[in-house]
């Protein structure tokens, strides 16, 4: 997928941040890879040489594991191995949390 390539249906660009597996707003930078450069506008073609495609990424099963240790804590179910947690939108445990710890005072 080159730097100009666009969406056949919509026309926006299609090499860009938000469509990249590495991609992650909880992350620096909203990015996952470390050596990435910084890009401003997460929703246009960039020059980003670590650019790989959400549709083509296998899940990072490290990333897996963790996700599920996390979830355990919670009650929730655990992700399969062909699953991946979003990653496009920040996570929000507030409740969770409160909940988590009025249980752990009685």
């Amino acid at each position: 997928m080159g730097r100009g390539d666009v969406c056949p249906k919509c026309g926006n660009d299609s090499r860009v941040c938000k469509n990249c597996r590495f991609f992650d707003l909880n992350s620096y930078r909203s990015c996952r890879e470390e050596q990435s450069e910084w890009v401003k506008e997460k929703d246009r073609g960039n020059f980003c040489g670590f650019f790989e495609s959400k549709e083509s990424a296998a899940p990072d099963p490290t990333l897996t594991a963790a996700r599920n240790k996390l979830d355990s804590l919670f009650g929730k179910k655990p992700l399969s191995q062909n699953e991946e947690a979003p990653a496009s939108q920040p996570l929000d445990l507030s409740d969770e949390l409160a909940e988590f710890l009025k249980k752990r005072q009685k």
